[in-house]
């Protein structure tokens, strides 16, 4: 029999009242959890990717192990990944439960928080399962495959708002984005007149192939496609016939803007100070350069119209000329973001490091601090303090939806003569300068524009408060909302829940 103090006696009371506490012991901080240091106990849902490095995290002896942490338990839905996860975790002399199934993980009372870091079709639908749960959750970015869905994540964080959610656009963490935001907002460069980000990175063909591709061995494709349409394979890259190459695919993917490009928009529209949606988007764009099986665009242009000024974001798959992998440089970077004002602007690197450059490019000053590696340091802290100060998830959502928005567009468009893009550009000159830098540099790539015509999207309304998308066509603006990248809800038994509309029982 325990023997309890009466103060241990009152903190047990008070966790058993749903009071948030913060003490070394994870048993009164957290439900019923904690190991027997008191670290938090961490499962692992997908690391096959991003999630491996979560995973060196919480391995003893790692270089990278986070203090205040353990990983307790893994899951993945590929055999072949679970077992390099396994022998991982027993090298570093750890024995933790194993699972191929979420859910299942979910259920343990042996697990107080999760990293979900499966693919993006699976990051909503997880995060509000764990949240359900009672456990705490970093998500990868971006939060969610489509708008509705991540608006859902976010109802579900505030529902159940006795757990962590945490969403890992990193750069939040960077303290010298932060102080050139400051610098911004001080109004000592003038005023801001546009925000521009750049995801130039390699990505070349994955291949063509015909018809249906095998699912590898030991993996549940079941689980794997969760809320997506189980359909089979249909690419066969370097990376196998279902592993990362993902990305290029709408049922999971939404192309570079929702896998690199997330972390450079969220930069961009911190940079804005923009509180939510934009007032509309246009986008354009193509696959050029090669034809393989990936549907998704390699260089896409999308303008975004705010309040506070307008955001253009390129995405470029292609180098600088044709057969070269070094990429084009836009105002110092490749990967980054650009603050213009009147007297000058900042650049924001990859890695979240921050200089404000005057208007010929002489450096005015570098912002110092940390850079984005802090991010994963804070969910720690998050989970100490039960207080969420970098990485907020509807601030994630906002970010996810406008790469979600820019695909809509591109996604509702059709096939134009270059004229025709021109035209439809013509009366934004951030855009205009995007659309013939664009052109440079798909003529450096060899890539002829009246063989293989760009798809224009329709420059699209923003209803805000409701997340839609309207145009005085109705038969454009049902076929933006019916767009599976604006809703969609998920093929049972993996349904997306309706937070808003009450469907779930109450915490």
């Amino acid at each position: 029999m325990t023997t309890w103090t009466r103060k241990e006696f009152l903190k047990a009371s008070l966790v058993a009242g749903g009071a948030a506490l913060l003490t070394r012991n994870r048993a009164f901080a957290i439900g019923s959890g904690g190991s027997a240091n008191g670290d938090v106990r961490i499962g692992i849902i997908g690391f096959n990717a991003q999630g491996w490095g979560h995973l060196q995290n919480y391995l003893p002896g790692s270089r990278s192990k986070l203090d205040g942490a353990v990983l307790a338990a893994i899951c993945d839905v590929d055999d072949a990944v679970l077992a390099r996860g396994r022998d991982a975790a027993t090298k570093a002399g750890l024995k933790v439960a194993e699972y191929k199934d979420y859910r299942k993980m979910l259920e343990s009372k042996d697990i107080d928080a999760v990293v979900c870091a499966p693919p993006n079709h699976q990051h909503s639908i997880i995060t509000i399962a764990a949240l359900m749960a009672g456990k705490d959750v970093y998500i990868e970015k971006p939060l969610s495959h489509n708008i509705w869905e991540g608006r859902q994540a976010v109802e579900a964080a505030k529902k159940y708002s006795k757990n962590i959610a945490l969403i890992g656009t990193q750069n939040r963490s960077s303290e010298q984005i932060m102080h050139a935001i400051a610098a911004l907002r001080s109004g000592k460069y003038g005023k801001l007149k546009w925000v521009s980000g750049t995801c130039y990175k390699p990505r070349d063909s994955i291949g063509k192939h015909e018809g249906p591709q095998p699912v590898p061995e030991g993996l549940d494709y079941d689980l794997w496609s969760g809320p997506a349409p189980l359909t089979p394979p249909t690419r066969n890259g370097p990376k196998g016939t279902v592993h990362y190459d993902w990305h290029w695919f709408w049922n999971y993917g939404g192309g570079d803007i929702s896998n690199q490009g997330i972390h450079q928009m969220d930069v961009a529209r911190w940079m804005l100070g923009a509180k939510g949606l934009p007032q509309s988007v246009q986008a354009f764009g193509g696959r050029f350069g090669y034809r393989d099986d990936a549907e998704t665009p390699n260089t896409l242009v999308s303008v975004l119209n705010f309040e506070e000024a307008p955001l253009i974001f390129e995405v470029r798959g292609l180098g600088r000329k044709k057969g070269m992998r070094a990429m084009d440089v836009y105002r110092k970077s490749s990967i980054g973001v650009v603050a213009q004002c009147e007297h000058g602007y900042i650049n924001v690197g990859e890695n979240g490091g921050a200089i404000a450059y005057d208007n010929d490019g002489k450096m005015l000053e570098k912002f110092e601090g940390s850079d984005n590696g802090a991010h994963r340091k804070n969910w720690i802290k998050a989970l100490q303090s039960r207080k969420v100060e970098h990485g907020i998830l509807e601030e994630g959502h906002y970010s996810t939806s406008l790469c979600h928005l820019s695909n809509i567009s591109y996604l509702t468009g059709a096939e134009k003569a270059n004229a025709q893009l021109a035209d439809a550009v013509a009366s934004n000159l951030a855009a205009k300068e995007a659309y013939w830098r664009t052109l440079d540099h798909l003529k450096a790539n060899e890539v002829n524009l009246d063989e293989t015509k760009p798809i224009v999207g329709p420059l699209l309304q923003i209803d805000a408060k409701r997340e839609l998308l309207v145009h005085a066509d109705q038969v454009v603006a049902d076929a933006a909302n019916n767009c599976p990248i604006r809703k969609r809800t998920g093929r049972a038994p993996f349904v997306v829940p309706d937070i808003q509309a009450g469907s779930v029982a109450k915490a």
